[in-house]
């Protein structure tokens, strides 16, 4: 069951990261009018990152049943979950809780930490 935890977690953030780096670059990255090209850049940075950190944390808590076992996948389970912990907590202060998505983040890690 742990592991079939970990698999829908990992799914989910992966699934989570590809609509995110999506609909950053085109609902709001693209029709942003920064007064200056270094905000827009910064903008695009942080909704690409973010992106990439959850696909490659996704790819990791699909991997971990098969390639850690013991004290070591649960450190990379926690591990990544922290990550999306963070991630989430970042997206309610800076939307004062009015976008899915930091509850969406909660939810996947909470399924990992299940799932340690």
């Amino acid at each position: 069951m742990n592991d079939i935890l970990l698999y829908l977690a990992g799914s989910l953030t992966v699934a989570i990261a590809i609509i995110h780096g999506y609909l950053g670059a085109t609902k709001v990255v693209g029709p942003t009018t920064a007064p200056s090209s270094s905000a827009k850049r910064i903008l695009h940075a942080i909704m690409f990152l973010s992106a990439v950190y959850w696909f490659v944390g996704g790819v990791l808590l699909i991997a971990a049943p098969a390639l850690f076992e013991g004290e070591v996948r649960k450190w990379v389970v926690y591990g990544v979950a922290a990550m999306l912990t963070t991630g989430a907590f970042g997206n309610m202060w800076g939307t004062r809780g009015k976008h899915f998505g930091g509850y969406f983040l909660l939810l996947v890690s909470g399924l990992a930490v299940f799932g340690a």
